[in-house]
């Protein structure tokens, strides 16, 4: 019959390794758990910068949209001053030239 000492030591040994296992395995479940969240924040991360990336690249769009119907108004409103200063260049020019050519050849 095993001695009682001996049967202690045996049950010592027994609830280390149990103890050691215990231990193996709740660090390997801590090291899942932090992958994992490693994991979801990069998504989390990623997606964040896609949004963002999109909404500034939305607004881009919008403020190109703008500029450009701005610049379109603006050439539209000197196309139409220039052909109404045209228009009153023609009209006065038959009158105009015999007195630019009078007022040059009197400072002749």
């Amino acid at each position: 019959m095993p001695s009682v000492k001996s049967q202690v030591l045996l049950q010592i040994k027994d609830a280390e390794a149990e103890a050691a296992r215990r231990v193996a395995a709740a660090e390997a479940e801590a090291k899942a758990i932090v992958a994992d969240a490693r994991r979801q924040a990069e998504a989390l991360a990623s997606e964040a910068k896609a949004q963002a990336d999109f909404a500034a690249q939305e607004r881009l769009d919008k403020a190109r949209a703008a500029s450009e119907a701005e610049a379109k108004k603006r050439v539209a409103a000197g196309e139409k001053q220039a052909a109404a200063l045209r228009k009153r260049f023609e009209s006065g020019v038959e009158g105009v030239t015999a007195r630019v050519v009078k007022l040059l050849e009197g400072r002749l």
